[in-house]
C-alpha cells in the first residue's frame, strides 16, 4: 500500500473532494481550528443556525484521529456513568445520561438528513474474557435499566455469544442494537460536504501557529495570513500540538492507537449479524467486518507514545489469539495514530476566555462524542442550553509526573494491562 495512505479509509475513496489552502486574510463569526469529526460537527451546527463558519485543517480531512479510527459508534460516555455522576450536581445527571444516548443519535440523523453513504451498521457487542468482566457487564445492564435503556441484552455464557461472535475466547458479553460502525472517512467526507453545502469555507494545508490577541482572537498562518473571527474553537485534540494551551495540556495524554484491516474473510464465520465488537479489557481489542467483508482490527493502544514501525504482527497476534482460524489470513494495511485521553476517561470541555471554546481527550470513543461535543458547543455559543456549561464544569486530574508524564502513564497502564493478564 502506498505510504501517502495514512489508513485504508483514505484508499477506499473514489474521489475525495479536496480543498484549497488559505492564501489570503478572512473575516468570519467562527473559527474552527482542525477539520475532523468535532470541528465538522460544530462548523455543521453553526452554520444551520445561519453562522459564518471557516474550519482550518492543517494537513488534510481525515489526516487525524477522525480518519484513523475503528470506526465505532457506542452509545454512552468513554468512562462508567458513576464517574460522570460523581462529578456534576445531582440535578444534571438525567441530562448528562441522556446526552450520551444522544450522541449516536445525532449521528444517525446527520447520516440521514445529509445522505451520507459510509456504510453505517447496527449491533454492537460488549465481549467478557472471564468472570470479572462478566460480572461488571451484568452491572452495566442494570445501570442502564434503571435509567431507562431497554437496548441491551445479557449474554450469560459462551454458547450465547457464540451467537454473534464465533470464538470461545468470550465466556459472555452484552449485545447492544443502539451502538454499531460505519467508514469513518466516509462519514467524516459526508460530514465536509455537509458542512460546505451550509456555506462553511473549510481549508486543508492550512497552519495556525498562534493566537495574535488575547482580547480578540485573531489567529495567524504559517503563511504570515491572519484570520479574524468573533470566536475560536479548538478541534484537533491530540493532533492540536503548538495550539495547545496549559489548562489543556495538563489534562491530556497522548497515546498511540495501532489498527489493521485482513485480506477479504470468505467462507469463514467470525462476527455475525453485522456487530462491531469490544471486549472488557483496559487495553481492549475492538474489531468489525466492513463492507468488502475485510476485518478491521485494532487494540495495540500504547501509552509511551512511540508510533509503531509496523504494528501488524502484534495485532495479527491479538487476532489470531481470537480466531485461529484467520492464521493464513493477509493484512491489507496497519497504521497507527494519536488519541487524546483524560485520568478520568471522561472528555474534557472547556473555554480558554468567553470566545475560545475547546474539546477534547475523548479516550477512544470518539466517533459519536465528538458529534455532542460539536452540538453543545453550539448551543453555548447560540445560548440554547447550559450543557456545554455544565461538562466544563468538571473538575479534570492533571496528568502526574511533569516532564516524566509519559513514562509515568506508561507504568500505570502496564499495571492494568498485567491485572487484564491475571483476569483479576
Amino acid at each position: 500500500m502506498n505510504i501517502l495512505y495514512n489508513s485504508i479509509y483514505k484508499h477506499d475513496l473514489k474521489k475525495p473532494e479536496k480543498f484549497k489552502l488559505l492564501d489570503q486574510d478572512i473575516e468570519c463569526e467562527i473559527a474552527i481550528i482542525g477539520g475532523g469529526f468535532t470541528g465538522l460537527s460544530s462548523a455543521i451546527e453553526l452554520a444551520e443556525a445561519g453562522l459564518s463558519v471557516c474550519v482550518f485543517e492543517k494537513e488534510y480531512i481525515g489526516f487525524g484521529a477522525s480518519g484513523r479510527n475503528g470506526g465505532h459508534i457506542s452509545q454512552g460516555w468513554s468512562t462508567d456513568f458513576s464517574k460522570i455522576k460523581k462529578n456534576i450536581d445531582e440535578k444534571f445527571h438525567k441530562m448528562a445520561w441522556d446526552a450520551g444516548i444522544e450522541a449516536v443519535d445525532i449521528v444517525k440523523a446527520r447520516i440521514k438528513k445529509y445522505k451520507i453513504n459510509c456504510d453505517l451498521k447496527m449491533g454492537y457487542i460488549y465481549a467478557a474474557l472471564h468472570k470479572r468482566h462478566l460480572s461488571e457487564l451484568y452491572a452495566m445492564k442494570d445501570e442502564w435499566s434503571n435509567n431507562g435503556y431497554q437496548g441491551l441484552k445479557f449474554l450469560q455464557d459462551t454458547a450465547s455469544i457464540n451467537d454473534y461472535v464465533k470464538t470461545d475466547r468470550y465466556v459472555g458479553g452484552i449485545f447492544d442494537e443502539g451502538s454499531g460502525h460505519l467508514h469513518p472517512m466516509k462519514y467524516l467526507h459526508g460530514l465536509a460536504k455537509a458542512a460546505k453545502g451550509l456555506g462553511v469555507k473549510i481549508f486543508e494545508n492550512t497552519k495556525i501557529i498562534k493566537k495574535e490577541d488575547d482580547k480578540l482572537p485573531i489567529l495567524l498562518t504559517d503563511k504570515n495570513i491572519k484570520i479574524k473571527a468573533t470566536k475560536v474553537i479548538l478541534c484537533g485534540n491530540a493532533y492540536l500540538e503548538g495550539l495547545v494551551f496549559k489548562p489543556m495540556k495538563d489534562k491530556l495524554a497522548p497515546a498511540v492507537s495501532s489498527v489493521m484491516a485482513t485480506e477479504p474473510i470468505n467462507n469463514i464465520d467470525i462476527v455475525l449479524k453485522d456487530c462491531a465488537v469490544a471486549d472488557c479489557n483496559t487495553a481492549l481489542n475492538y474489531y468489525r467486518l466492513d463492507y468488502k467483508n475485510r476485518l478491521i482490527f485494532g487494540g495495540a493502544s500504547i501509552y509511551s507514545n512511540i508510533t509503531p514501525k509496523d504494528a501488524a504482527p502484534m495485532l495479527l497476534r491479538k487476532m489470531t489469539y481470537l480466531f485461529p482460524s484467520l492464521k493464513n489470513i493477509g493484512v491489507e494495511m496497519s497504521w497507527s495514530g494519536k488519541i487524546g485521553i483524560t485520568l478520568s476517561r471522561i472528555p474534557h470541555f472547556g473555554k480558554l476566555d468567553s470566545n475560545i471554546y475547546f474539546a477534547q481527550g475523548y479516550s477512544g470513543h470518539g466517533v459519536a462524542l465528538t458529534a455532542l461535543a460539536g452540538k453543545m458547543i453550539a448551543e453555548d455559543i447560540l445560548k440554547t442550553t447550559n450543557r456545554f456549561k455544565v461538562f466544563s464544569s468538571i473538575k479534570h486530574m492533571t496528568f502526574p509526573g511533569g516532564i516524566f508524564r509519559t513514562p509515568v502513564l506508561a507504568l500505570g497502564m502496564s499495571w492494568y494491562k498485567f491485572k487484564d493478564w491475571l483476569q483479576i
